[in-house]
């Protein structure tokens, strides 16, 4: 009977056992609280750098849409912004007003720095302009560490995009 009793208490006792304590509780939300706070300046970053990224590359594919387009039609074919800055958005036209391609406006913390107020590609693909065009995407706040993107147009038209910033 002795043994019956024994083992039945120590039965009770790990079920008792089963939960966590408030301090352990406050100790697991004060651990989750600290590694949220220091993730989220990362995380920020990280969707910068995101955004710089996706602008530098539409920007290429505009530019090569607007070039192949170019020489396709044998007539000119312009990129400009939508608005008054690029980062409103651009457009692909013909050198008869035919909307080729729109970009929507950039995403928060984006600005375009060192850009040409237009691009026009002349029927052979080239740049109507002689030298190389330069846009560089870069986050709005300078101290946050994310590297600029450069898309460098070349002198035969031809854009690629680089995770640097612009010299």
């Amino acid at each position: 009977m002795r043994r019956s009793c024994a083992a039945l208490s120590q039965r009770r006792l790990r079920v008792a056992q089963r939960g966590m304590t408030l301090v352990e509780l406050v100790f697991v939300m004060l651990v989750v609280a600290v590694l949220a706070a220091v993730s989220t300046p990362a995380f920020t970053n990280l969707v910068v750098s995101q955004r710089l990224r996706a602008a530098g590359t539409d920007l290429v594919s505009s530019l090569q849409v607007a070039r192949s387009e170019a020489i396709k039609r044998n007539d000119s074919v312009t990129v400009k912004p939508s608005a008054d800055s690029w980062t409103s958005g651009w457009v692909v036209k013909t050198a008869l007003g035919d909307s080729i391609d729109r970009k929507s406006p950039l995403g928060r913390r984006v600005t375009v720095a060192s850009a040409p107020d237009s691009i026009v590609y002349g029927p052979n693909g080239r740049l109507n302009v002689a030298g190389v065009a330069r846009f560089q995407f870069s986050d709005a706040q300078t101290e946050s560490g994310v590297t600029p993107r450069c898309v460098i147009v070349d002198t035969s038209g031809y854009p690629r995009v680089e995770a640097r910033p612009c010299q």
